[in-house]
C-alpha cells in the first residue's frame, strides 16, 4: 500500500516518521475495512515498534482491537479495546449505540470530544458482528474498564480546574502510572 511505503520511506530517509497528515493513523483501519486482517496485524505491529511515543487515534486504536479479536487473540484485543476507550470515552458506547452525556471534565484535544464520531466518514466505521457488539459490551462493563473509565474522568475533572503546570504534571503522571499498571495487570 502507498501510504505505508510512504511511512517506511521517511523513516528509512530520515530515521523517523514525520506524519503531520496522519497517514499512520489511515493504514490499519484501511486494511481491517478490507479484511485483509493479517495486514492490519502486521502494520500494527510495525506502528507499535516505530510509533511507539505516539499518541495516537481512537479510530486506530479501535481497528487495531478488532484486527487481534477477529484473529483470535482476545488477551492482546481487549488490551487495545481498553487503549481504545482512553483514547475517547465516548467511541465505543456511541458505537454501540449508547452514547453517554458528555463528562464535565477536560478534554485536551478533538480526539478526546464527545462529537469525534459524529466526525468519522461513516465508509471508515468498521461493521461490527453480533458477537463483538457483545464482547465489547462485555468488556465495558467489565470491573477492569469500569475502573479505568471511572479513574480517567476523576483524573480530567480535576485538570479542567487545575491551572498550576507542575500540579497538572503530577496528576497526569499519576493517570499514566495508573494505566501503565493496569494494563500490564492485563484482562
Amino acid at each position: 500500500m502507498r501510504l505505508k511505503r510512504a511511512l517506511g520511506h521517511e523513516q528509512k530517509k530520515y530515521g523517523f516518521i514525520d506524519d503531520g497528515a496522519g497517514k499512520r493513523y489511515e493504514i490499519g483501519p484501511l486494511f481491517v475495512l478490507a479484511g485483509e486482517l493479517q495486514k492490519a496485524t502486521d502494520f500494527f505491529a510495525w506502528y507499535e515498534k516505530f510509533c511507539a511515543e505516539d499518541s495516537g487515534e481512537p479510530l486506530h486504536y479501535l481497528c487495531w482491537a478488532l484486527a487481534l479479536y477477529r484473529t483470535g487473540d482476545r488477551e492482546q484485543a481487549s488490551t487495545k479495546l481498553l487503549e481504545t476507550m482512553v483514547q475517547n470515552v465516548y467511541l465505543l458506547p456511541t458505537l454501540l449505540g449508547t452514547p453517554p452525556a458528555p463528562y464535565d471534565m477536560w478534554h485536551s484535544s478533538n480526539r478526546e470530544d464527545p462529537g469525534y464520531f459524529a466526525e468519522i466518514p461513516a465508509e471508515y466505521i468498521p461493521e461490527l458482528s453480533e458477537e463483538e457488539q457483545s464482547w465489547m459490551k462485555a468488556q465495558l462493563a467489565s470491573f477492569r474498564f469500569r475502573r479505568v473509565l471511572d479513574e480517567y474522568v476523576s483524573t480530567y475533572r480535576m485538570l479542567k480546574s487545575e491551572k498550576n503546570c507542575d500540579k497538572r504534571s503530577k496528576i497526569l503522571s499519576q493517570w499514566g502510572k495508573f494505566l501503565s499498571d493496569t494494563i500490564q495487570m492485563g484482562g
